[in-house]
């Protein structure tokens, strides 16, 4: 299987945020197997986490932000994505909603999406991860069946992305093999055959 280029989006915008160290778990996982891998992070990206003009909608072109122009075409030239969240009162993060939402759903469509999804609580916000799968495919992704779910993520990893948890570091792996596949498949027949119309 020859590299893919992935993007990873992080959820959460939290001071003590675990969802770092999982993502980069997830960003060395994929790098260890040749892949392409860049971290979208809320907090650095710009926008301030709001979306009060996605890309779309802006009339002048020569008003858009470089980030948001840039980070379009990251979205637009990756093969798959993945998104790394937590779960804020039974739902999704609003920083991982308005980071997605600041793009048109045309830069996601067709792309396969997985989601690792994480709590302090025994669910591993699977509630989050559940809710997830409808926003996703309202962007044109395709949600892989498979989901990484890590209930009390406190301590299951390094600041360094290493996973200290056998249980989590095997679900992880599974996961990403499926993403690969499904990245592997899609960006294959894209490149075959062109996206549907």
């Amino acid at each position: 299987m020859s590299g893919l280029r992935f993007l990873v989006f992080l959820g959460s915008t939290r001071e003590g945020r675990q969802g770092e160290n999982v993502a980069k778990c997830v960003i060395k996982n994929l790098q260890a197997k040749n892949h392409q891998v860049e971290l979208i992070d809320p907090l650095t990206l710009g926008g301030d986490g709001h979306v009060h003009q996605p890309l779309q909608f802006r009339r002048d072109p020569s008003q858009v932000p470089e980030w948001m122009t840039t980070t379009n075409e990251k979205i637009k030239n990756s093969d798959a994505l993945v998104v790394v969240t937590s779960e804020y009162n039974c739902g999704i993060p609003p920083a991982l909603t308005s980071t997605m939402d600041q793009f048109p759903p045309a830069s996601y469509r067709h792309k396969p999406c997985g989601i690792v999804s994480y709590s302090m609580g025994p669910f591993g916000g699977i509630r989050a991860a559940a809710l997830a799968r409808p926003f996703l495919s309202e962007l044109g992704m395709i949600s892989i069946p498979k989901v990484c779910v890590i209930p009390q993520v406190m301590g299951k990893f390094n600041g360094d992305g290493e996973c200290l948890d056998d249980r989590v570091k095997e679900n992880m792996t599974k996961f990403l093999e499926e993403m690969e596949w499904y990245g592997s498949a899609i960006s294959s027949k894209i490149k075959t055959d062109g996206p549907p119309s």
